[in-house]
């Protein structure tokens, strides 16, 4: 997430419209870097006048393209449904889990999101749960998601990690939604894009 996608979303738009608007933003740039370029520029030659034109249109958008390039997963919103079974009671109320390991680099960047979702939606609750059995070291794994966390995202380990695990399928993160007794709604990272986001943003509310 860049500095312009920040502000739309600081601005209230959706995270899809905050992914997309500066996208559209730099089409309507070269749009009118064209106009300009016509009534600045009384060129005969048709080719040279094309050229040009195609540069200055694709321009913006190429280059705002080299600082945020759209990845594959970017508006995915692929969820899939479990059934919740007993051996997933720890997983209560209306929240929004996110199934991790020690030190996942992936795991560690969602951070940022999770607490711009807090953020946008207080009321939202949030936990990291860290998919751990070495009890030795698990202090320093959970000061390392604590740290970047802050008081608005909880961090424990999993009182059952072989479920949790498996729960995840062993891809982590995995972003899993609890509402109650209803079934489970779930997210690999590449499949939670900015579209799952605006459907989790709108059942935390």
């Amino acid at each position: 997430m860049n500095s312009f996608e920040s502000l739309l979303l600081n601005s209230g738009f959706s995270w899809t419209n905050s992914k997309v608007i500066p996208y559209a933003s730099m089409i309507l740039i070269g749009i009118i870097s064209i106009v300009l370029l016509k009534r600045i520029l009384k060129l005969k030659s048709k080719w040279i006048k094309f050229a040009l034109q195609t540069v200055f249109f694709v321009l913006p958008f190429v280059l705002y393209f080299m600082i945020a390039p759209i990845y594959e997963g970017d508006f995915s919103n692929n969820s899939v449904q479990v059934m919740k079974s007993n051996s997933m009671e720890e997983l209560t109320g209306k929240k929004l889990y996110v199934l991790s390991i020690p030190n996942c680099p992936y795991c560690y960047e969602a951070i940022g999101r999770m607490k711009v979702l807090k953020e946008r939606v207080p009321s939202a609750k949030i936990e990291y749960v860290v998919c751990s059995s070495d009890s030795i070291n698990a202090a320093s794994y959970l000061e390392w998601y604590s740290s970047e966390a802050g008081e608005l995202i909880n961090v424990r380990l999993a009182n059952n990690v072989e479920e949790m695990a498996k729960l995840a399928d062993h891809a982590f993160p995995t972003f899993v939604l609890v509402d109650g007794n209803k079934p489970l709604k779930k997210w690999n990272n590449d499949s939670f894009g900015v579209v799952a986001m605006d459907e989790v943003e709108e059942l935390l509310k």
